[in-house]
């Protein structure tokens, strides 16, 4: 009887330590090196009520029971890009590459996020032996600060027309990863938390 606990219960937790490592089709993990390209847009439109291209993101985490046990939560937490929700209208569009550029500043404000997320989960993981609760905080907490931040970049840049104001962003973003280096999905050492 024993033995059978034993056996699912180590099937379980391969299952949830495996899960998440694949990318469904369309989907790319945000990447320093792998920046988004035009392949990368699953919906090619022509319509006059969308936007000019649209970049769908999504923060996903596979944290589990014994994580609190962990020292690095890194690649417990993904930052993907969802080619299949995302689009581009190939008729409007007058520099599909600047365009595809000012996304990628948006999938990388989102990788700020995402680090800050996995920093806070590794602070507070001595919670999550209580339950998951603190994880549900700390994801919705995140995706309201990105969320803010976005519209705030969208605002000030106009959409990325305003050259001056994305190279301001841009600078702040690279700022932020670099700061927050250690918690980069590649990363996979021991973290000391400093504060």
């Amino acid at each position: 009887m024993n033995r059978k606990f034993l056996i699912v219960t180590l099937s379980l937790l391969y299952f949830n330590l495996s899960f998440g490592q694949n990318l469904n089709d369309g989907q790319k993990r945000w990447s320093s090196a792998n920046k988004l390209s035009f392949d990368d847009y699953k919906i090619k439109i022509s319509g006059q009520n969308a936007d000019v291209v649209y970049s769908q993101f999504k923060i996903s985490h596979s944290i589990g029971g014994l994580d609190f046990l962990k020292n690095n939560l890194n690649q417990k937490i993904e930052n993907i890009f969802l080619g299949n929700a995302s689009w581009i209208d190939t008729t409007k569009v007058e520099n599909i590459q600047k365009q595809i550029e000012f996304q990628q500043i948006q999938f990388d404000l989102s990788e700020v996020y995402v680090r800050e997320f996995r920093k806070k989960i590794l602070q507070n993981k001595g919670q999550i032996v209580k339950g998951f609760d603190i994880v549900r905080e700390i994801d919705n907490q995140v995706m309201e600060e990105f969320s803010r931040k976005r519209a705030e970049l969208m605002e000030q840049t106009e959409s990325g027309r305003n050259q001056e104001e994305v190279l301001i962003w841009e600078e702040w973003i690279t700022g932020q990863l670099a700061a927050l280096k250690e918690f980069s999905y590649d990363n996979k050492n021991k973290i000391k938390l400093t504060d």
